[in-house]
C-alpha cells in the first residue's frame, strides 16, 4: 500500500531559538579608526553580503553610523551612561567627550594609537560620575598608567582631573595589550597586563577606591614565551563569565589561554596554541563564552573553547576558518545586539557573525560598500571591560492556537556584579495588547518562565525587559511568538504519520 507522510509543522516539530544577549547600554556606542563611529541608539534593517558560503540577507537591529573625531591606526576605547548616551571616547593619548572635542586635560596620556589595545575604561569604585581610563604604549614604549575622568565638570561633559599615574611593579615587557573586568567583591576592578618574555607573566592590579595597587598579582605561565621586541602586539580578552582569558600574541602567531580566579586575580591552567598561518591580532569569547574567536590578519578562526581548555595538546583541537584575504578581518568585539564585529584594515565596511554562539551554523556577513560613510575602519575596534548581565530567551518555533505554552528567559549574572546594577524583575509583554506580566527576579534564580495562551492566530513578539530597583530600564530581548491553528481536515480512510520531513510518497 502507499503510505502518506504529510509535510506540515504541528505539535511534533520543536525548534529553540536563543536570542541575543542583554548587553549593558554602556556599549552602545563605537569610535573607532579613522573618523568612523557605531551607534546602537538608533538601529536599522540592512541588506548585508554574505561571506564564505553564507546567502546575501536583510537583517534587523544593525548599527547606525556617525563621524567621530577620532584617528587611529589601531587602539580605541569608548563608553556610554546606563542608558546608553555616549559619555567619551579614546585612543589611549587623548580623551574626546560625547560632542566630538578634547575634553579639559584631556591630551598626553601615556598611550599611543599605534598600540593594539590602547586602553581601556572603567567607572570608579565607590564613585558615581568618575571613570578610569588606563593607556598603554606601544611596543618598544613600555608605559602604562591610568587617569581620571570626572563627568560633573565642563557642564557635564567631563574632564580629566588626574591624569598619568603609573601603574608599578609588573614584570615583562607590557605594552600593547590590557583588558579589565570586575572583581568579585562587586565594588573594586582589576586591570591585566600580559608581561611578554620568557616566561611570559601576568599583571594583576586590583583598583579600589583608594587607586590602584602598589604591585600586581603576577601570575607565569610556566614554559611558554613571547616575543619583546618592536612587532609584538595582540588582543586580550576575558570570557563574559570572568573565568576564563585568552591573548594573541605575536609576531609568535599564537594564542595564550586558560582560568582566570576573579576573587585573587590569579590566572592558571595556562596553555598555548601555536601554528597559526598568519599573525593573531584580535581575540573575544561568544557571548555564552562557548566559542573563542581569532582574528587572524585577514580570517577569523573559530574554536569550542572547552575542548581548548581540555586538550593535552591544543594544536590538535578542530577549528572552523572563515578567510576574507589580506584586507580582511583583524580586531573582533561583541556587539550589544549579541552579534561578533570585527574590524578590517583601511575598510569602508565592517565585517560580523550574526550567530556566534552556533558553531555548527556560523553565517558570516560584510556590511555593504561604502556603509561607514566619510569614515574608515583600520586594525582596530573598540575594547571593553567584561559584561556584566545577560539573559537569554527560547521558545517553541510555534504555538497552536487554544494551547498554553512556556516561554523561558535565562538570566546570567557576572560573578562580582554590585546590587545596584542587578535587575529587580522582568516585565513580559506578549505583543498581543495584553496587560503586561511583571516577575520579580529572586537571589539565585536563573531561569523564569511565563505561560500564556494566545486567542487569535498571528505572529506576535514577545519584549521581555529587565529593571533596575531604581526603575532603569536594562535592554529588553525579544522572540516570535508564531500562533496558528492546529486543526486540519483528514479523510478518516487514510492512515497519517505527521512527521518532521519533507513532503514525500513512499511504496509499501
Amino acid at each position: 500500500m502507499k503510505k502518506i507522510l504529510l509535510a506540515t509543522a504541528l505539535l511534533f516539530f520543536y525548534c529553540t531559538t536563543l536570542l541575543s544577549q542583554l548587553v549593558a547600554p554602556e556599549t552602545w556606542n563605537w569610535a573607532f579608526g579613522q573618523k568612523a563611529g557605531l551607534t546602537w541608539n538608533t538601529t536599522q534593517s540592512l541588506a548585508v553580503v554574505g561571506l564564505e558560503g553564507t546567502p546575501d540577507a536583510t537583517l534587523d537591529n544593525l548599527p547606525t553610523i556617525f563621524t567621530s573625531s577620532i584617528n587611529t591606526t589601531e587602539g580605541c576605547f569608548s563608553l556610554s551612561d546606563s542608558d546608553g548616551n555616549f559619555l567619551f571616547y579614546s585612543d589611549g593619548m587623548t580623551i574626546w567627550n560625547k560632542n566630538h572635542a578634547v575634553m579639559p586635560n584631556g591630551t598626553g596620556m601615556k598611550g599611543n594609537n599605534s598600540s593594539a589595545q590602547s586602553g581601556i575604561i572603567f567607572p570608579y569604585p565607590s564613585e558615581t560620575d568618575k571613570y578610569v581610563a588606563v593607556s598603554i604604549s606601544a611596543a618598544g614604549e613600555y608605559q602604562l598608567a591610568y587617569s581620571v575622568i570626572d563627568m560633573t565638570q565642563d557642564g557635564g561633559l567631563g574632564s580629566v582631573i588626574t591624569k598619568n599615574i603609573d601603574l608599578l611593579g609588573g614584570q615583562g615587557f607590557m605594552s600593547e595589550t590590557v583588558t579589565s573586568i570586575r572583581h568579585a567583591n562587586g565594588e573594586d576592578y582589576w586591570i591585566i597586563v600580559p608581561g611578554r618574555g620568557n616566561p611570559t607573566r601576568f599583571n594583576v592590579w586590583k583598583f579600589t577606591k583608594d587607586g590602584a595597587a602598589a604591585t600586581p598579582v603576577i601570575s607565569t605561565a610556566t614554559g611558554i614565551s613571547t616575543n619583546e621586541t618592536v612587532g609584538a602586539y595582540g588582543y586580550i580578552k576575558v570570557s563574559p563569565d570572568g573565568k576564563h582569558f585568552a591573548f594573541g600574541t605575536n609576531p609568535n602567531s599564537s594564542v595564550i589561554f586558560g582560568d582566570f580566579d576573579n576573587s585573587t586575580g590569579v590566572l592558571s591552567n595556562i596553555k598555548q596554541r601555536t601554528g597559526f598561518s598568519t599573525v593573531t591580532y584580535g581575540i573575544e569569547f561568544s557571548p555564552s563564552g562557548k566559542i573563542l574567536f581569532v582574528g587572524r590578519n585577514g580570517a577569523i578562526e573559530a574554536f569550542i573553547f572547552e575542548d581548548l581548555l581540555a586538550a593535552t595538546n591544543p594544536n590538535t583541537v578542530a577549528k572552523k576558518n572563515f578567510e576574507k584575504g589580506t584586507t580582511g578581518v583583524t580586531a573582533l568585539q561583541n556587539g550589544p545586539d549579541g552579534r561578533l564585529y570585527g574590524s578590517g584594515f583601511n575598510q569602508k565596511v565592517i565585517y560580523f557573525i550574526d550567530n556566534p554562539d552556533d558553531y555548527e551554523n556560523l553565517r558570516f556577513y560584510q556590511f555593504p560598500a561604502g556603509f561607514l560613510g566619510t569614515g574608515t575602519s583600520m586594525l582596530g575596534i573598540p575594547s571593553f571591560a567584561a559584561n556584566w548581565f545577560s539573559a537569554k530567551a527560547s521558545a517553541k518555533s510555534f504555538v497552536c492556537l487554544g494551547n498554553e505554552f512556556k516561554y523561558t528567559v535565562e538570566i546570567t549574572m557576572l560573578e562580582g556584579t554590585s546590587a545596584s546594577d542587578l535587575p529587580v524583575k522582568l516585565v513580559w509583554d506578549f505583543g498581543d495588547g495584553s496587560t503586561p506580566v511583571e516577575q520579580a527576579i529572586v537571589s539565585g534564580v536563573t531561569i523564569y518562565k511565563q505561560t500564556y495562551n494566545y486567542p487569535t492566530n498571528g505572529a506576535y513578539t514577545i519584549t521581555i525587559t529587565p529593571y533596575k530597583s531604581d526603575g532603569t530600564k536594562l535592554t529588553a530581548s525579544k522572540l516570535p511568538a508564531n500562533v496558528i491553528d492546529c486543526a486540519f481536515k483528514t479523510n478518516r480512510m487514510i492512515r497519517l504519520d505527521i512527521q518532521n520531513t519533507a513532503t514525500k510518497a513512499t511504496n509499501r
